[in-house]
């Protein structure tokens, strides 16, 4: 077996750690005594459960505090973290901790995993992952405690508030206090802001609060090209989002019309930062307006930063794509940022990220489309399939509604999104042609455009 596993590819490996950890996580998750005296959930119900925390999505047919007691939800803790960070990280960490080495060939599964580009400090860089969220997580605990520990008691405050905190950090989506998710914090201002930051920062990318970290450090003079672009287009991105939210949604009763002008800032910009890839609902979506699902759609679509917690398609892909038009509008010779070239390399495999994602995202709204229940406005079947493989966790109330086949076509999506759609396809190319990166054939003349 060991034999078997060692001959496996980075991205095969990358599949099969998830894929036992939500297979163990299932049947720990069906065990009686993790879950309360009045759960009806069957074994599909904790396999999706199981699915969408190790893949951070947030997606129930079966809301974690009906279903789970203490033991059962500090479960789904460890199943959010572990997905949130990958269990390649914990196995690295424990291994380069036993003073064991890894690898030239699992150092590069990690640095995979991570999109990390460094090979000197590899070891302080998954240590510092470690020790990064774990600081993170506990601040943003302690800060929810303010306002949990009153509400819900000393004991029940402090689980709450950890539950929430490493959810938030993992942009997993998940909460313990029920189907209404957050609808009853709304205009909670500690809370919102809190769980924002959380987000946020866990959708930044462990590249860049290691860079960060190093530039704050004094141990370099500047920021790294990449982490300047991830701040930049997440702070724009954050402000487009927050004013066409508060813009079409102003005079909506159904979500943010009835509230103060404060309030409804609020929660446009949570909801804004909720949607890249994190899943709390502040508002019923099934109140907003199309215009606003649409938007939610985009935000969904390109979701957070390469190399972190988020999912999508990643902000820095779709740059790529715009750098690469406007080159071609132009008719630039080379794809440039500021005084930066982009390698073709580089814009070849962000059109194959986001070929590979679209058709993802159509064959996956195709099969929900025919499986479910023709009742189901289209716009939110195209909600909830976004949702899922861009790993947000937002529906429009169809998830706890779906069919065995719609279960399982969601839990595909949530899979598919958390790995990356061309870390699926190169695990499973294993056709490689003689002398094929030699092989030069006759010109194909083919019209486009």
């Amino acid at each position: 077996m060991k034999h078997l596993f060692s001959r496996l590819s980075p991205a095969q490996k990358i599949i099969l750690s998830f894929l036992l950890v939500i297979f163990c996580g299932s049947l720990l998750l069906s065990l009686p005594w993790v879950q309360t005296a009045s759960s009806q959930a069957g074994y599909l119900d904790h396999l999706f459960t199981a699915v969408s925390m190790v893949c951070v999505t947030g997606l129930f047919t079966r809301s974690v505090v009906d279903t789970y007691n203490v033991w059962g939800q500090l479960l789904c803790m460890l199943l959010i973290q572990i997905g949130g960070l990958g269990i390649l990280t914990f196995i690295g960490f424990f291994t380069m901790e036993s003073r064991k080495k890894l690898s030239l060939k699992d150092r590069r599964i990690l640095r995979d995993s991570f999109s990390y580009g460094h090979n000197r400090t590899l070891g302080q860089f998954v240590r510092s992952i470690f020790i990064t969220t774990f600081t993170i997580e506990g601040l943003g605990a302690l800060l929810l405690m303010i306002r949990f520990i009153p509400k819900f008691g000393l004991r029940k405050g402090i689980f709450n508030s950890i539950f929430l905190a490493v959810s938030a950090f993992c942009n997993a989506g998940f909460d313990n206090f029920g189907n209404d998710s957050l609808l009853g914090l709304q205009t909670d201002v500690l809370v919102n802001i809190t769980l924002a930051l959380l987000i946020i920062t866990g959708g930044l990318g462990f590249m860049v609060w290691f860079d960060l970290a190093t530039k704050l450090g004094g141990k370099q003079k500047g920021l790294h090209f990449h982490t300047k672009v991830v701040l930049l287009l997440t702070a724009g991105l954050l402000v487009f989002g927050t004013v066409t939210s508060l813009w079409t949604e102003y005079n909506n009763p159904g979500t943010i019309g009835n509230l103060s002008f404060g309030n409804k800032l609020l929660v446009s910009f949570f909801q804004t930062v909720s949607m890249r890839t994190a899943g709390f609902a502040s508002i019923d979506y099934t109140a907003a307006r199309p215009v606003t699902l649409f938007i939610y759609l985009l935000q969904m679509f390109l979701g957070g930063a390469p190399g972190g917690t988020a999912g999508g398609l990643k902000i820095t892909t779709f740059l790529v794509l715009l750098l690469f038009a406007r080159k071609e509008i132009l008719g630039l010779p080379h794809t440039n940022m500021g005084r930066r070239t982009l390698s073709p390399q580089l814009v070849q495999k962000a059109f194959g990220v986001t070929v590979i994602f679209q058709l993802t995202f159509l064959l996956g709204l195709l099969a929900l489309g025919l499986v479910t229940d023709s009742s189901h406005r289209f716009i939110y079947l195209i909600f909830e399939t976004v949702s899922a493989l861009a790993t947000v966790g937002v529906t429009a109330n169809i998830t706890t509604s779906l069919n065995t086949a719609g279960m399982i076509v969601i839990m595909l999506l949530m899979f598919i999104g958390r790995v990356g759609p061309l870390t699926l396809m190169v695990s499973l190319n294993h056709y490689q042609p003689k002398n094929a990166a030699t092989l030069h054939y006759s010109k194909a003349d083919i019209m486009i455009g």
